[in-house]
């Protein structure tokens, strides 16, 4: 059973809070308490999948730790020091260095709770049960030694447009940009605002960002965080809590992708204090499957119960992506037969205008917030469902990247 946590637990493997980014190099730009701060966390970081660096995962180059092939990078920073607390965004910019295709990308934070770091996945020190259909990197859990994992909090979820940047200047693929889009663009740039996690940050904090690429070229990647001060209140403003209930992406080479909504429901039980109040569910959810039939191109509606009771149901879809195109020169193209002032025409569409499972090429996905006013102290349930959900086969590859955690307030009783 998970307790919930403020800044001030104590801090285990990774500093006493770790905050995973997936880019490169980190300096702190610290000034006066209370003035704007800001932390460059990246500056033209080339994030790529290199497999010889397998052997050299775990050793710290530049200031990141490298993993899964590269494809993951961690780093600490230190937390800027605020009188009370500031608004807190993250930024990010991203350009292909040669990667055309669209990958799902997260920036997440690990907090000090997991004395399991991803570092003893990768080194087996923590094998993960690879059984079919067992996914132990999802769900928190302790070891017969006390040991625990909790799942990182997600901070940003993104989804990499088809090459902007790398190929936004390729002559041969004007030919292909719609009368509507007046040039490519040179990056995706997304924001998240993640001031209710500030008080869940301590004073190590270790940055992580992942994208899901297979090519040597990659991407080039700035992230930076800016704390913005408040007014001073004369009363100090309660603080904030935050526990990590489950995120299915793919952070560790050992992990499968996550299709077990195709074979049942995601269960995790917790605990809230009784000072708990304004309890929210924060929910990032996107539906991969690049086959016409797949979980990515059909809508499958989400189910979330608390305690056995349905609180929630939604199906994750965009259909929208067109308005997108300008990021995605290097999406296929072709044409589909439609009749335009009663004539048949061929219109061209690219992959990248398809309507999909709650997120779009070159979009920041937003994460959904479910209220779970009036929960009661004590123990409890979460469970989602994806009943349509397909299997992942090795001609179909389907999976769900879903994550959550709650927030709320610390009120004691007889102050409500």
């Amino acid at each position: 059973m998970l307790q919930l946590f403020t800044s001030k637990s104590p801090g285990p493997v990774l500093g006493t809070f770790t905050l995973l980014l997936l880019l490169a190099g980190c300096s702190s730009s610290i000034n006066e308490m209370d003035s704007p701060q800001a932390i460059s966390c990246m500056r033209q970081f080339h994030l790529h999948f290199d497999p010889s660096m397998n052997a050299d995962s775990l050793r710290a180059i530049d200031g990141w730790e490298r993993y899964d092939a590269g494809r993951l990078v961690v780093q600490h920073f230190s937390k800027p020091e605020f009188e009370q607390a500031p608004e807190v965004t993250l930024h990010m910019t991203l350009r292909s260095a040669g990667d055309p295709w669209d990958k799902s990308g997260t920036v997440f934070m690990i907090p000090a709770a997991s004395s399991i770091d991803l570092r003893e996945f990768e080194t087996g020190r923590h094998a993960l049960d690879t059984a079919q259909h067992s996914y132990p990197a999802v769900l928190p859990f302790k070891t017969a030694a006390g040991d625990a994992y909790v799942p990182p909090i997600e901070l940003l979820r993104f989804i990499t447009p088809f090459g902007v940047g790398h190929f936004s200047d390729n002559e041969r693929l004007d030919e292909y940009r719609p009368v509507y889009v007046p040039a490519w663009a040179d990056s995706s740039s997304w924001s998240a605002d993640i001031s209710h996690l500030w008080d869940s940050m301590d004073d190590s904090i270790a940055l992580g960002v992942y994208i899901d690429t297979w090519t040597p070229e990659g991407y080039t990647l700035d992230l930076t965080m800016d704390f913005e001060p408040h007014a001073v209140l004369q009363d100090e403003a309660p603080r904030m809590a935050s526990l990590p209930l489950f995120n299915t992406t793919k952070l560790s080479s050992k992990q499968q992708h996550y299709d077990g909504f195709a074979h049942g429901s995601l269960q995790v039980d917790f605990s809230m204090p009784a000072d708990a109040a304004g309890v929210t569910l924060h929910y990032h959810a996107t539906g991969h499957g690049g086959h016409a039939t797949g979980d990515e191109f059909v809508r499958c509606e989400h189910q979330i119960k608390l305690d056995g009771t349905l609180i929630e149901s939604f199906t994750p879809w965009r259909d929208d992506c067109a308005s997108f195109r300008r990021f995605n020169p290097s999406s296929g193209v072709w044409t589909e037969r439609t009749f335009w002032r009663g004539d048949s025409i061929d219109e061209r569409i690219a992959s990248s205008d398809y309507s999909r499972s709650g997120w779009c090429p070159g979009s920041h996905v937003e994460p959904l917030s479910f209220s779970l006013q009036g929960i009661s102290a004590g123990n409890h349930t979460i469970e989602i469902s994806v009943p349509t959900a397909q299997s992942f086969t090795d001609t179909e590859m389907n999976f769900w990247n879903v994550a959550g955690y709650l927030t709320h307030i610390s009120i004691p009783v007889q102050e409500r």
